[in-house]
């Protein structure tokens, strides 16, 4: 019921009420205020001070994508050599890993040996 009432009033705004002395119109435009006729030698300047600006934000832009390929192109080989280096690191630790299990094996059947020859010894 509520929305009924509302809907009334918003269109007796919107549309106005006979006699009321509203506008029909919702909306209005403001309009700029018409510039007074320049000479061709200020549009020529103007059309230039728009030009130079163009170029420097044509420049900016490609200095804004060699920059960004730039720092892509760095990621990409820090990122490379970090992968190598994983590698690398992790070949060594398995070797290191191999090397100390070989040794430990080594240790036991030696204590082991010595272990049986004293015990069978006596």
């Amino acid at each position: 019921m509520a929305n009924l009432k509302i809907a009334a009033r918003f269109s007796d705004y919107v549309l106005g009420r006979a006699g009321g002395g509203r506008s029909p119109r919702l909306f209005v435009t403001s309009t700029r205020a018409l510039q007074k006729g320049k000479s061709d030698k200020e549009s020529a300047v103007e059309c230039e001070k728009i030009t130079e600006a163009a170029e420097a934000v044509k420049e900016g832009a490609k200095e804004v994508r060699r920059t960004s390929e730039l720092i892509r192109d760095t990621a990409s080989t820090a990122t490379q050599s970090v992968i190598k280096m994983t590698k690398e690191v992790s070949e060594k630790a398995s070797e290191t890993a191999e090397n100390i299990t070989d040794s430990a094996v080594g240790l036991v059947k030696a204590a082991s040996e010595k272990i049986k020859d004293s015990v069978g010894g006596k």
